[in-house]
């Protein structure tokens, strides 16, 4: 059979051309990944989130409120790794409640920080920068400058946040009875400390 010689050099080079044959004994490398894998590793990635509510604080000086001292939380999915001791990147729901001098207010909305709370804390610490856009619901009372001193209002406040500082200004549309003279909106604006 003179063509075995021939059968038996086209088998090895076939072989030496394949990739199982291309990779050298005792190679550590890794080998890629399949797409299935990487699908795998990033489902993964996503099952180990999970739901944080955090503490958030600010007193501040306002029209309409006056001073006033609040509290809430920002509720935001993390990774579980992260204990966020340097800094992690909040955006999520917020809700907070407000009274003051002159009146109280109830926010929910959509914020997004970036801060570090410390280990074993319910609260946002360290807030380096952030924003918020809240639907607001405020009751004033007592001293209020508004006319009259008791009303109810409903509208829209943007927060903005740098270390140690907050800035806010809003809208609000009266949806109490007022007398007939009285502005139908209220422009809101105030400075303070926190979130």
């Amino acid at each position: 059979m003179p063509n075995t010689p021939f059968a038996v050099g086209a088998l090895v080079l076939g072989l030496l051309a394949s990739p199982a044959a291309a990779q050298e004994v005792g190679d550590d490398s890794p080998a890629e990944p399949s797409s299935g894998e990487v699908a795998d590793r990033v489902r993964a990635d996503v099952d180990e989130t999970s739901l944080r509510w955090l503490g958030i604080a600010r007193v501040r000086y306002s029209i309409p409120l006056e001073f006033s001292a609040g509290g809430g939380a920002v509720l935001a999915r993390m990774p579980a790794s992260h204990d966020c001791s340097t800094f992690c990147e909040y955006r999520g729901f917020v809700a907070q409640v407000e009274p003051g001098s002159a009146g109280g207010q109830l926010g929910v909305g959509y914020a997004r920080v970036i801060a570090a709370n410390k280990p074993r804390s319910a609260f946002l610490n360290n807030v380096y920068v952030g924003w918020s856009a809240r639907a607001v619901l405020v009751r004033t009372w007592g001293d209020s400058e508004l006319d009259p001193a008791r009303q109810t209002l409903a509208g829209f406040e943007g927060q903005f946040a740098l270390p140690r500082i907050s800035f806010n200004l809003g809208v609000l549309r009266r949806i109490s009875s007022a007398h007939e003279g009285a502005d139908r909106y209220v422009y809101t604006a105030g400075i303070g400390w926190g979130f």
